[in-house]
């Protein structure tokens, strides 16, 4: 069976080739990135500007996190790899994994490296312009979990956000540049933590099914945790994130009652 076929694609579907590595984008990605944004934003998010920086930054982790797991199954003697991005995020699909188990894990763990790798330079850059790296990183950590961060002074965040507002009502750090580095860091930093959370089909739920070589385990892991985050997410009314953990429970309890047959 062939890796991609292009009959049957939506004529709305981005395709092309990058790195000898075929990649597919359907437009289903750009709404489900707007809507997160619109909603990690909190207040801001009718900030359009604000929005499409994070569906952007999105799309770039995305991307960056699937030819990852591309360019290491490559590497390390494993097949051609197409990478698919659609509502539920990113998927590489390969011929065939490296012929290792190590090099198996190695290839899964890649993806969440890389695109770590990738919010790390945001957030690198963001601290540099501050000049105080560690403020950029905790501030750019942060950010998504406080979308008002700015607009407070907590006493823990202070000396962080004093220097931000500073340089960006003085004009030495243009808005575009501010969000654009704290997009990067913070989508790439939290999606790949999320993506190494134990819940198959995420990169730690297929790690942890190599390491343990049991199916069943698996499973019933994925169900527990991700059931855990669907009630998290609906307690936060976090709908949308809420949805996807629904998903997620529905697969792992699929995956759970194969494994018993």
């Amino acid at each position: 069976m062939p890796l991609m076929q292009k009959n049957g694609l939506s004529p709305w579907c981005i395709s092309f080739t990058f790195a000898n590595v075929p990649t597919v984008i359907h437009p289903s990605s750009w709404i489900v990135l707007l809507l997160l944004g619109s909603m990690v934003n909190g207040s801001g998010g009718t900030n359009l500007f604000q929005v499409i920086l994070f569906a952007v930054a999105g799309m770039l982790c995305l991307l960056v996190h699937e030819y990852g797991h591309a360019f290491v199954c490559r590497a390390l003697g494993g097949g051609k790899s197409v990478v698919h991005i659609g509502s539920m995020g990113g998927m590489t699909q390969s011929e065939y994994p490296p012929p290792t188990r190590l090099g198996h894990i190695a290839m899964v763990l890649a993806g969440p490296g890389a695109s770590l790798l990738l919010g790390l330079t945001g957030g690198v850059a963001l601290g540099l312009i501050m000049k105080n790296i560690g403020a950029g990183l905790i501030f750019s950590l942060l950010s998504p979990l406080t979308p008002d961060l700015l607009l407070s002074e907590p006493w823990m965040v202070v000396h962080v956000t004093a220097p931000l507002q500073d340089m960006l009502e003085s004009g030495q750090m243009p808005p575009y540049v501010f969000y654009a580095l704290l997009m990067l860091f913070s989508v790439c930093t939290w999606w790949s933590l999320f993506n190494l959370l134990p819940i198959f089909p995420l990169d730690g739920g297929q790690t942890l099914r190599l390491i343990t070589r049991s199916n069943y385990l698996t499973a019933r892991v994925g169900v527990t945790i991700a059931a855990l985050l669907l009630v998290f997410f609906l307690v936060n009314l976090m709908f949308l994130l809420a949805l996807m953990a629904a998903y997620f429970v529905y697969l792992n309890w699929q995956y759970l009652k194969s494994s018993r047959e």
